[in-house]
């Protein structure tokens, strides 16, 4: 009988410890909404005054090293490579060859190259902000 409880307890202990591997950072993995790009110097991408753009149905989702970027507006998806260095990550999309089309993607994203850096300056269960060179993104986890 007692072989039997530990055999459980184990069995119920393996699916728990194996999704460590899986989902290693909780405070990024899953699925966040890009509600607002914040333009720094007042000006979006194309040279036009905007201060903040609010945003809908653009998501960032992180699983371990990547990070998929979807534009649900205009069908545009791209999955990137994720260096997370703390308070500092880095998304780089330039594995893409055909850069314009990644470009015009990133860019309603809030980000200008195809490598983008950005300071993590708020992060918490249900909101995170990312200050970039350019541009502040306010995300919200889903």
């Amino acid at each position: 009988m007692k072989r039997l409880r530990v055999i459980l307890i184990l069995a119920c202990l393996l699916p728990v410890m194996s999704c460590e591997n899986v989902f290693h950072n909780d405070r990024l993995d899953f699925l966040w909404r890009l509600d607002s790009v914040e333009y720094i110097d007042g000006k979006d991408f194309l040279g036009n005054p905007c201060e903040k753009e609010n945003k809908s149905g653009l998501w960032f989702s992180f699983s371990r090293d990547l990070v998929e970027i979807e534009n649900q507006n205009s069908e545009f998806k791209a999955i990137g490579i994720l260096k997370d260095s703390g308070d500092v990550l880095v998304f780089d999309f330039s594995m893409y060859s055909d850069w314009l089309v990644i470009m015009d993607g990133l860019r309603m994203m809030g980000m200008d190259t195809l490598v983008s850096t950005f300071q993590v300056t708020e992060l918490n269960r249900s909101n995170m902000k990312l200050t970039g060179n350019k541009t502040v993104l306010e995300l919200t986890r889903w």
